[in-house]
């Protein structure tokens, strides 16, 4: 009897558990689908256009500057005459002017899932000559990017290369990039779009920098009076990288209402491509210290290789949007502050005997970005 006591107590303990079972098994399954019910596709950020497929165009104007690394022009010293070891020096860089450039771009919609694919160019150019001049007892002298050795070797190691009172320079920087890359604009909630985005990146940089050195006046018992009368000592340098690569990013706008919101775009991308280097150095003056001869040398550089080269780029500003009644077309405008860096582009030569390139070196801009968009 206990037996069957026992047997039927144990069948009552598997009918509650599977009752039980049965409960938890549907409460698993009516979360998984209120889950998936509030995990489902969120709402498309563009603009809610008649039409499956749409277009957009974009135009943008960029006004900013540019600033390299390792693209000092010369060393300016308290002391003209010692020039093997310079006192109370300090580098010189290039200043750099505002230049314009320009930003264009087209996209297309899919009518699956919202997709787009976009493409986007930029250009930018600057391109800026400037002059220094030294007051009687200090002078500049060429960094180690020259090869002072070009006048002709003299009693120093240094060459013969003394002080300069005139330095004139020229740059011109010139930066170019292609994006292609597919993006879903998406709205997290109804005033808040957050949209990641990944594609293929085409860089494309070029650096030169020319640097002259001259004298007005000679300065009696130095080796400055060479370089009088017409005589120079010029350097001049070509940087270049071209590169492709994987890129990604993120684009986020805050609506605040109004058609306004605040907008933020940046991205990373690493492309591997080809940097190539030139420098030359001329020296050349009219008389020579024993000879009316003139003297005129020349020294130049070549170098390339392939290498992986990184760079960001990020935007921050104000976004107008507006959707036409008739729903068939869209408008946007932006003013936005961009910040861009390219790493290890910028490859300047030690025009020397003790060769060497100078590794690590970049490119940055800093622009100000006026845009402009129609989605049709």
């Amino acid at each position: 009897m206990n037996g069957k006591k026992l047997g039927l107590l144990f069948g009552l303990v598997g009918v509650f558990t599977g009752i039980y079972a049965g409960d938890d098994s549907s409460c698993k399954k009516d979360c998984n689908e209120k889950k998936m019910q509030d995990c489902s596709p969120l709402c498309f950020a563009g603009p809610q256009l008649e039409d499956d497929y749409s277009f957009e165009v974009m135009a943008a104007a960029i006004y900013g500057v540019a600033s390299v690394q390792g693209s000092e022009i010369a060393l300016n010293s308290s002391s003209r005459i010692d020039f093997s070891l310079p006192q109370n020096a300090q580098g010189v860089e290039p200043t750099e002017q505002l230049s314009w450039g320009f930003k264009v771009g087209a996209g297309f919609k899919f009518n699956h899932d919202d997709w787009k694919i976009v493409g986007r160019y930029n250009w930018f150019k600057a391109n800026y000559d400037g002059s220094y001049s030294q007051n009687y007892g200090g002078g500049f002298f060429p960094t180690m990017y020259a090869n002072t050795a070009a006048d002709y070797p003299g009693s120093t190691p240094f060459g013969s290369i003394a002080s300069f009172q005139n330095l004139d320079y020229d740059t011109n920087t010139n930066i170019q990039y292609l994006n292609v890359y597919l993006i879903r604009p998406t709205l997290y909630t109804a005033l808040l779009e957050i949209s990641p985005y990944f594609g293929v990146d085409y860089i494309n940089t070029t650096r030169k920098l020319t640097i002259m050195f001259t004298n007005d006046n000679p300065q009696v018992g130095t080796t400055v009076q060479y370089y009088t009368n017409g005589g120079y000592f010029r350097t001049y340098d070509k940087n270049q990288f071209w590169g492709v690569g994987p890129m990604a990013g993120v684009y986020s706008n805050w609506y605040l209402g109004y058609d306004f919101g605040i907008f933020a775009d940046a991205y990373f991308g690493v492309t591997y491509g080809n940097a190539r280097s030139y420098s030359q150095t001329v020296g050349y003056r009219p008389s020579g210290p024993s000879t009316a001869t003139p003297i005129s040398s020349v020294a130049s550089i070549i170098n390339s290789l392939y290498q992986y080269a990184p760079h960001m780029d990020l935007q921050l500003g104000l976004s107008w949007s507006h959707t036409f009644e008739e729903s068939c077309a869209a408008a946007s405008f932006k003013v936005a502050y961009e910040s861009a860096y390219y790493f290890q582009t910028y490859k300047t030569i030690i025009n020397s005997v003790n060769f060497g390139v100078v590794n690590g070196a970049g490119i940055g801009l800093q622009n100000l970005v006026l845009q402009g968009q129609l989605d049709f």
